[in-house]
């Protein structure tokens, strides 16, 4: 007779067990080689079961640790705790489909349907993506005015898995983006022209004609002043299946939320996400967010309204070096003359017997790889080619596009990964923050936490090992930054450190040296083995980094959707006491002002002031601000550009960064805020004086400059126009209004020649070409990176830019003067006949 094991002590099965170290090993099936859990898992596990009790628990594993694994132990762990429903979200249906896949290993039971009855009753767990919870038609409910009743039992424990990424999934579902071909754009474009025209004519100019390069924050005051207007206008769009999913998350915070004008849409969006209108996350009871890394852990906090205090304090394992072998190497570092056409050759060397993954930022910079790639991947065809990678290790080299996470590429699948300069700042809300938020320590921990993102794609256990290639010279000027080492966790931070090591001894060297590196770790080289595994075995997490100013923030944000807005205030004194920095502090300032304005407008717009006063890239109060006028530096011009350039640079080498990454963003079709700020700071560094009265006053050029012979350029930069392009009507017109403004400020005694950045010296024949005007073709553009190329190399041998005789003397022999810029660097303007 067979024995009937199934009757047998059924309080002993699986599901009644609870501790998910006892489920694991009670587990009936487990994948080939996962006979016990590894040392992290098996820890973050008995930390969590100790703590399970708290609402807010953050998991941090490096990526390749096990996370997975990790979050469905503990979602099987809640379901048999009876804290179900347990929904397991993650940010794509790619992550979906591997999730669903390692539960099938594991034999913990899964579905892909919160409607399905097991879901409901608490007898398997939902997987799916972080946005099936986070719409405005969230089967789990969303409340407010104009929420829904649930139709799917919200779930008891939430267990967000890849954190860092559902966070940008996040943003965007509580982004109201309504397309500039849609009439309630050219309606509300209509009704805030006045106040965008008085902050910036040029601005609104570039919005009316669709050119890329504009983008608009509508002032706080008049936003709140037009609400009837504006919710009037909106409240149709409750209607249109386009609106659905992203209307009910803004309607409530319409008040505090800011809009920003594009060429593409009308963006609107709330200081920080009500993320508890969506009920399902704001009623469970059980919330666990899994993540290999956060820049700052606040973010949670800011963003999702976590308990600081536990964000404060995440689960982590003893070891923080549970990551496999990468090498990371700087090229534009180590090789700081080598061309980037080189650099690209190197990649595709590598390319011919393994595979190499290239992420880039845009379009754009794909085009740069197409003619050496096999694949460009986007969005759509993601999930196809990753599969391509994973099932042919000789593919060669594939393009993914603004791709920086939910990406696995283990093992063969990429052995070589190259991240192709910064991500880059794609809605219109990013854009505004990137300008704004220029130079600040926050700024860079957002950078930094995409690029080691993507950093982690091809190393997702810790025997896996890849070579990473960090390209762009802004991305290698960004690594040497003040603080931005910091925030990159310690296993990233120590092979950064380590790979520093490695650079010293490619100093001086080829890029036959650099590549003979990559293939010592891509070969597995005994020494490099040991001394990987050395530097990361010691390593331990630290404190997590939860700032004052994004917990003031959050709390300000929630009294004010409330109505509190003397709270609010109270709050948001806390938020700028932590600030760091003018660009951060102005920042801050603005947004207290923005609360401000709904009980005292009048001092809001003092508040304004002082936010404009500390940075110049936020809004302008209502009555202007004060011009300062530009002097030219008193020093000659040797001495004045060295004193500049050792303020800036502590180093030769520092020197070759920080300008090439100058000259990346002095290039044609580069967006019009990073070239104007390259110009300005281009100034600086040839001993000029720089100002842009355009950002900062709304009126005047792009750009001024006062040379050291005291005459003045007044520059127009229109690089991003098509090459073919002669020079129209509308931009002759902005120059000839920014030297009108130039005699009004300055008197008809002071000297200014009015330059044009344009592709071709050619006007058109409708243009007035303005007196003495001269052009910065894009010939004379490469020729003056050329120039200030080779300028930066001889300043940084020997530490020449440390006398000012020696700069002196290169100035002049690259035609770099007062005397010569002019001549040798623009040409006269043409008529066409």
């Amino acid at each position: 007779m067979a024995i009937n094991f199934g009757a047998l002590n059924q309080s002993r099965a699986a599901d009644a067990l609870i501790d998910p170290r006892d489920i694991f090993n009670a587990l009936p099936t487990k994948p080939p080689g996962m006979n016990f859990l590894r040392g992290p898992q098996d820890q973050v596990l008995e930390k969590w079961f100790a703590r399970r009790s708290q609402r807010d628990v953050v998991v941090k594993l490096n990526t390749g640790g096990g996370k997975t694994v990790v979050g469905l132990l503990i979602a099987k762990s809640s379901l048999a705790e009876g804290k179900g429903p347990v929904a397991y979200l993650v940010p794509d249906k790619y992550l979906v489909d591997q999730v669903i896949a390692e539960a099938g290993r594991l034999g913990i039971p899964v579905v892909n349907d919160p409607k399905v009855f097991a879901y409901s009753q608490g007898s398997a767990i939902l997987v799916d993506t972080f946005q099936k919870l986070f719409n405005g038609k969230s089967v789990f409910g969303v409340s407010g005015s104009a929420g829904r009743s649930p139709s799917a039992r919200r779930p008891h424990t939430l267990i967000i898995d890849d954190a860092h990424a559902c966070l940008n999934k996040a943003e965007q579902a509580f982004r109201l983006a309504i397309p500039s071909t849609h009439d309630v754009y050219d309606k509300l474009l209509a009704l805030f022209a006045p106040t965008l025209e008085d902050q910036s004519p040029a601005g609104f100019v570039a919005l009316e004609a669709k050119s890329s390069s504009g983008v608009q924050q509508v002032p706080y005051w008049s936003w709140v002043e037009k609400q009837r207007e504006v919710l009037s206008t909106l409240q149709g769009l409750a209607g249109e299946d386009d609106f659905q999913f992203s209307w009910p998350l803004v309607a409530d915070a319409l008040p505090i939320s800011r809009a920003v004008f594009t060429s593409d849409a009308l963006e609107i969006e709330a200081p920080c996400l009500p993320s508890d209108i969506v009920t399902g996350f704001g009623q469970a009871e059980r919330r666990i967010y899994l993540t290999a890394t956060l820049a700052d852990d606040g973010i949670l906090v800011s963003h999702l309204g976590a308990e600081p205090a536990a964000v404060a304090d995440p689960i982590t394992p003893a070891s923080a070096g549970d990551i496999g072998d990468r090498l990371i190497l700087v090229p534009q570092q180590t090789h700081p003359t080598a061309a980037d056409d080189e650099i690209r050759d190197l990649i595709v060397e590598l390319a011919a017997t393994r595979n190499v993954v290239v992420i880039v930022p845009s379009l754009r910079r794909a085009a740069y790889w197409l003619p050496y790639a096999k694949f460009v991947l986007d969005k759509d065809t993601l999930t196809w080619g990753v599969d391509q990678l994973r099932q042919n290790a000789s593919l060669g080299l594939v393009v993914l596009i603004n791709r920086y996470d939910g990406v696995d590429l283990p093992g063969d699948a990429c052995h070589v990964l190259v991240v192709d300069g910064l991500p880059e700042a794609m809605s219109g809300t990013e854009r505004v923050d990137q300008a704004q938020l220029a130079g600040s320590e926050l700024l860079v921990a957002r950078q930094v936490q995409r690029l080691e993102q993507g950093m982690g794609r091809a190393t997702r256990s810790n025997d896996d090992h890849c070579v990473v290639f960090l390209l762009g010279n802004r991305l290698a000027e960004r690594l040497h930054g003040t603080g931005a080492r910091d925030c990159f966790s310690p296993a990233t931070r120590a092979q950064l450190e380590l790979s520093e090591q490695v650079a010293a001894q490619l100093e001086g060297t080829g890029l036959d040296a650099l590549k003979e590196a990559a293939l010592q770790c891509l070969n597995r080289d005994p020494d490099w083995l040991a001394i990987s595994r050395a530097t990361l075995a010691p390593l331990r997490y630290g404190q997590a980094n939860v700032s004052e100013l994004s917990v003031a923030s959050r709390e300000a944000f929630e009294h004010a959707v409330a109505g509190d807005f003397n709270d609010a205030l109270a709050a948001m004194q806390r938020a700028i006491d932590a600030a760091d920095g003018p660009a951060e502090k102005g920042y801050v300032l603005q947004q207290c002002a923005a609360y401000e304005h709904h009980v005292n407008p009048a001092r809001a717009q003092q508040t304004q002031k002082s936010a404009n006063r500390k940075n110049r890239s936020v809004l302008r109060p209502m009555d202007g601000v004060d011009y300062e006028k530009l002097s030219a530096p008193t020093l000659e011009q040797g001495a004045a550009a060295a004193a500049s350039l050792q303020q800036r640079y502590a180093s030769g080498n520092e020197l070759l960064l920080g300008v090439n990454a100058l000259l990346g963003d002095l290039a044609w079709g580069v967006r019009a805020e990073a070239f104007e700020q390259a110009w300005h700071e281009l100034a600086d560094h040839l001993g000029f004086a720089g100002q842009r009265p355009e950002r900062d006053t709304g009126r005047g050029p792009d750009n001024l400059w006062a040379l050291t012979d005291g005459s003045f350029h007044v520059i127009e930069a229109k690089n991003e126009v098509k090459e073919s392009h002669p020079v129209y009507k509308k931009h002759a017109e902005q120059l000839s209004n920014a030297m009108d403004w130039f005699r009004q400020t300055y008197g008809a005694k002071a000297t200014a020649t009015p330059v044009l950045v344009h592709a071709r010296a050619m006007f058109d024949k409708k243009a007035a070409v303005p007196t003495g005007c001269r052009v910065i073709t894009k010939e004379k553009l490469d020729y003056l990176r050329d120039a200030i190329h080779a300028y930066a190399t001889a300043l940084a041998d020997a530490d020449t830019f440390r006398g000012a005789a020696g700069v002196g003397r290169l100035l002049a022999t690259l035609g770099l003067t007062a005397n010569d810029f002019t001549d040798k660097f623009t040409s006269s303007a043409l008529r066409d006949s």
